[in-house]
Order: structure tokens, then C-alpha cells, then sequence
């Protein structure tokens, strides 16, 4: 399984059309867990970061399937304009990149966030993840 890479702007203007939250449209369906890395251009930690997360969900897809989702919302930062980064860091209420995300749909009570960390170890979100397939197993139950 390969990260879907999403551009901001893409996803804002999906939010204003449909009135929904980012999390609502990141996290649809109950019982799945979506790891989301927040990147922008020119930033050296996202650039690093890339290539641990694409294999980072390989391996996850060759464990749970399509139990976890990665996404990659992508922020265009052209030299001396901030307007979409900090547009983004309105919207997600995060301050530095890359910044990942998990999500967890509920029955009763929506999306949640279950982990928010700033360009983690592989191993500490591989583990993060790993308790949220459970505890989304444990929403998928009537």
C-alpha cells in the first residue's frame, strides 16, 4: 500500500464545499486507523521522513491490509509566501512539520485523534499504530 498524497488546497477547498472537518473527511470509516503526515516543500525533515513512512506503510498493508490508511497532506510553500502554510496550521491547530497524525472513527462520538506527534521515530509511530488497530477493531463492534 502507497501514501496518498493529498495537496492542502485540495482538501481546504473540500472542507468549504462540504462543510465537514478534516478529520471527518480523513477518517471516514469506522474500524480503519489513517496515519496522516502533515509535509510542506523545503522542509529537510519531511524530505526525510518520506521514504521511512512509504515503507513504514508498505510493511503496515503487508500486516493489516487495508485496516490503516496513510495520507500525506501536502502544503506548498513558495519562497517568502506563508499564506497556505499558515492557512494549514489553522486548520490542523499544529505548528511544525512534519507533524503525523492518527485517526480513529467511532460510532458514537466521530473522529478522534489518537496520536499527534512532530517527525516521530518510525518505531514510535509504528507502535502507535499498532495499538490503534486494536482499539479501531474494538469500534468496529456494534
Amino acid at each position: 500500500m502507497s501514501v496518498r498524497s493529498i495537496e492542502f488546497t485540495e482538501l481546504e477547498k473540500e472542507i468549504s464545499k462540504t462543510g465537514k472537518s478534516y478529520m471527518d473527511l480523513l477518517a471516514p470509516e469506522v474500524g480503519r486507523v489513517y496515519v496522516v503526515a502533515i509535509s510542506k516543500d523545503r522542509c529537510p525533515a519531511c524530505e526525510r521522513q518520506k521514504p521511512k513512512m512509504d515503507e513504514l506503510a508498505k510493511s503496515t498493508a503487508e500486516k493489516h491490509g487495508k485496516r490503516v490508511v496513510f495520507v500525506r497532506v501536502h502544503v506548498k510553500h513558495p519562497t517568502e509566501k506563508d499564506k497556505e502554510t499558515l492557512r494549514c496550521k489553522d486548520v490542523f491547530g499544529h505548528y511544525f512539520y512534519p507533524t503525523n497524525l492518527i485517526l480513529l472513527r467511532t460510532r458514537d462520538r466521530g473522529v478522534v485523534e489518537y496520536y499527534r506527534n512532530v517527525s516521530p521515530r518510525m518505531s514510535e509511530l509504528r507502535r502507535s499504530i499498532e495499538a490503534a488497530v486494536e482499539i479501531a477493531q474494538m469500534f468496529e463492534k456494534p
